[in-house]
């Protein structure tokens, strides 16, 4: 689900900044345990800038449905793509905790079948 935003008026590098200062964990963030950078790049003129992480999150779930579902952790990873130039931030998340335990159902498209 996309949502709208509107602008605010704090420059990009101080937003950024303070968005960074969440890694590799952080205390005030209580369901984010932990995250690896998995691959960075930065350009020369540090211009733009690509980082993918792998998260770790203790999501708020009984114990049982926790043992039901077989994860006691959510994972996920994250690719923020930042360009100064153009003052653009593109964010692409894959759930892997999720992402192979579930499947298209072979006679109808619109079913989803979930492990």
């Amino acid at each position: 689900m996309l949502s709208q935003y509107s602008g605010v008026r704090i420059p990009l590098r101080i937003i950024m900044a303070a968005y960074e200062r969440r890694f590799p964990t952080c205390p005030l963030i209580l369901i984010f345990v932990g995250s690896d950078t998995v691959n960075e790049f930065k350009s020369e003129d540090g211009a733009i800038h690509v980082i993918e992480r792998r998260c770790k999150l203790d999501v708020d779930a009984q114990r049982l449905l926790k043992n039901i579902a077989g994860f006691d952790y959510v994972y996920f990873v994250q690719k923020n793509s930042l360009n100064s130039w153009e003052r653009t931030l593109h964010f692409e998340a894959l759930n892997e905790t999720f992402s192979n335990r579930y499947t298209i159902h072979p006679e109808n498209e619109d079913w989803t079948c979930f492990e």
